[in-house]
């Protein structure tokens, strides 16, 4: 019917690499959104991202969804595109077929899922909170609650962990960057290395680095995420570098970046008075599957 024609489309459509982060009202995006699906839809979609998530990639998403009613509780003065409905699901091909893929996106969430045979690429991927420390309760989201807690937490800690000298190095710039500079693009390539080689870090600082990588793969069911590991890993984390930009100070802007030879991780903080995440993975080789098609 009608909702099947809008939540479908060719897989070889320019819409499966068309994505943003932004709000709906802002962004149109196309897809089927949770607001206009029958009860029964509703709860295939969340089991289709169920699936395709680990348990706390799935919880991190409903998070994120639920961050759209703590806004509106918040009353921003920006009229009201936060909706926790208008998060939009769209097929790429035939489920079941040799190749095929699907999407579920909206405010501060980018899930893409490439199916090509027996393999599932989940890059691109992009996940956002506002507010980084949900102000008030809404539904699972409770006062004071972080849904993004160690990608920030411990990338501070690696900066302050650092003798001068070094501290120097990894931070690139004293103002933030204000937003990550891959954007929605189809296809990226490595950005400006900037800051440390992961290698040159202290074995403190090197294990946190370890544990941001870790806690952004682990977003995926555990054999995607041991799969993509073990391409960081081929690639050499040694090789990855780290960098920062902006204050230290929590609540404050700023912006860092883990770059290896296969993947850029951008974490922005800027908005909002340091408040605001956007974070974004990009695969230089295998966004969107390309690497098998």
């Amino acid at each position: 019917g009608a909702n099947r024609e809008r939540a479908t489309f060719a897989f070889t459509s320019a819409e499966r690499t068309r994505w943003h982060w932004t709000v709906p009202s802002s962004v149109p995006r196309n897809g089927l959104p949770l607001g206009a699906m029958s009860r029964e839809q509703r709860r295939l979609a969340l089991a289709m991202l169920r699936w395709s998530c680990s348990a706390a990639g799935y919880r991190k998403a409903l998070d994120i969804m639920a961050l759209q009613g703590v806004l509106r509780r918040m009353g921003t003065g920006i009229g009201d595109p936060f909706d926790p409905d208008r998060y939009y699901v769209s097929v790429f091909g035939t489920p079941g077929a040799r190749t095929w893929g699907w999407r579920l996106e909206g405010h501060h969430l980018s899930r893409h899922f490439t199916v090509v045979g027996n393999t599932v690429v989940a890059e691109p991927f992009f996940l956002g909170a506002w507010p980084t420390r949900a102000d008030t309760a809404f539904r699972s989201v409770s006062k004071g609650y972080r849904t993004m807690p160690r990608e920030e937490d411990a990338a501070r800690e690696i900066v302050l962990s650092l003798d001068r000298a070094l501290r120097r190095r990894v931070v690139f710039a004293s103002e933030s960057l204000t937003d990550h500079l891959t954007q929605n693009a189809v296809r990226v390539s490595p950005l400006e290395p900037v800051g440390v080689l992961v290698g040159d870090l202290p074995s403190g600082a090197q294990r946190r680095v370890h544990e941001i990588v870790h806690t952004n793969l682990a977003n995926h069911p555990s054999a995607i995420a041991r799969r993509a590991l073990a391409r960081v890993e081929r690639a050499g984390i040694d090789r990855t570098r780290f960098g920062w930009a902006g204050s230290t100070r929590p609540g404050v802007p700023h912006y860092y970046r883990l770059q290896g030879p296969t993947f850029v991780l951008e974490f922005d903080n800027s908005r909002n008075s340091g408040t605001h995440i956007h974070s974004v993975w990009r695969d230089f080789q295998r966004d969107f599957g390309r690497h098998l098609l």
